[in-house]
């Protein structure tokens, strides 16, 4: 079990609202990291602390490098920044020549324009949470040097079912979820499918690319939540056995609108992603979650937990991730003084020594988030 654990800060600035990372190990001393940075309002007239802007049209993808091994961290780097509107969520994936940075998008409507949506009947998917926005879908940045140049934006094919936001303008596979190489060796991508007719839910969807990442196409939906839940957050894990995995946070629409707490959710494919098993509830509350393999082929679980001490906690688990309940549960961090933390991603370190990377919020820096990180021995 758990032998040792120390933490960093990887980034933490006063005036950026800085959440939603990801990270991947080039070498056991050489860390890439990617998170998204947006302004802090917070201390503005009437501005609490829980005014965070999740859909701030000037929110972009930023990067830090770690050359040894996640103890220190280079200053904050533009990676993208979209000219359509905001970038969001970060995911990374190496997998020993390409360097992969994966986000998606919302893009930013004027409220002049986002009245003329709606007049014409194309307002189904106008978001108003901190700004009028459109669900842009997912996007993907390449490097063929661990990070110092990259190609794209590159977006996958549109949903299968062609539906759009508006004419000329399709819907696409969006929120945050990982990229991995497939038993066959094809580039799979795990994301949602969203939509808000007949009322809010997203759906689970597989993507798979045959060309490196030049272009993807769709394979699966491999959670359908049936217009009654949310399924997000996907993370794709393959099993020693050859399994696939996927890890879901799920959430259900309350009639008053507002959402019940996330709960860890499965779903299993054992022919490579093009069908899966009925998707199964787990008792581990989990927002969101992410996985990575031990040397002895067991999976290290971490997840954010946004129940009171609020922080980021995992499991270990068997190689076939047969045990979730039964795995004990251990903590990383339980001092975030708000319930907004988690997005936790893990780099292997080697020897059983893992990166685990998050976003944490200070008492002192109200509004402002800040990305942490834990190295963990097992």
């Amino acid at each position: 079990m758990l032998k040792s654990i120390s933490h960093v800060t990887v980034c933490r600035n006063p005036q950026f609202y800085t959440t939603f990372p990801a990270v991947a190990a080039i070498t056991s001393n050489e860390l890439f990291a990617v998170f998204r940075q947006a302004p802090n309002y917070c201390g503005w007239p009437g501005v609490s602390e829980g005014a965070y802007s999740h859909h701030s049209c000037l929110s972009r993808l930023m990067s830090s490098r770690s050359m040894d091994g996640g103890r220190s961290w280079s200053e904050a780097e533009l990676l993208y920044a979209s000219p359509a509107g905001g970038c969001q969520d970060g995911g990374l994936y190496y997998d020993g020549r390409y360097l992969y940075a994966n986000s998606f998008l919302w893009i930013h409507v004027p409220q002049i324009l986002a009245q003329k949506l709606r007049d014409n009947g194309y307002g189904t998917y106008l978001e108003n949470m901190s700004a009028a926005t459109l669900p842009g879908g997912c996007f993907l940045l390449r490097s063929v040097d661990q990070g110092h140049t990259w190609e794209g934006p590159i977006q996958p094919d549109p949903l299968p079912d062609g539906s759009e936001l508006f004419p000329g303008c399709p819907r696409r596979m969006h929120n945050r979820g990982n990229l991995i190489r497939g038993n066959d060796g094809s580039l799979l991508w795990a994301g949602e499918r969203y939509s808000n007719h007949p009322a809010f839910h997203a759906d689970i969807m597989l993507y798979r690319s045959i060309d490196d990442g030049r272009s993807f196409q769709y394979l699966s939906t491999p959670a359908d939540s049936g217009g009654e839940a949310l399924y997000e957050e996907p993370f794709l894990h393959i099993t020693p056995k050859g399994k696939y995995v996927i890890m879901i946070r799920s959430q259900r629409l309350l009639p008053d609108g507002n959402k019940t707490r996330a709960y860890l959710v499965t779903v299993e494919s054992l022919d490579g992603g093009f069908s899966w098993s009925r998707p199964r509830r787990w008792n581990i509350h989990a927002e969101p979650s992410a996985t990575c393999r031990l040397d002895d082929g067991r999976a290290l679980l971490v997840y954010g937990y946004r129940k009171p001490p609020f922080g980021v906690r995992g499991r270990v688990l068997s190689p076939e991730i047969d045990d979730l309940e039964e795995a004990e549960q251990f903590i990383i961090r339980d001092d975030s003084p708000v319930i907004d933390v988690g997005y936790p991603w893990i780099a292997p370190l080697g020897g059983n020594r893992f990166f685990i990377i998050y976003y944490l919020s200070r008492s002192d820096v109200p509004g402002a988030g800040g990305i942490e990180g834990s190295i963990v021995q097992f």
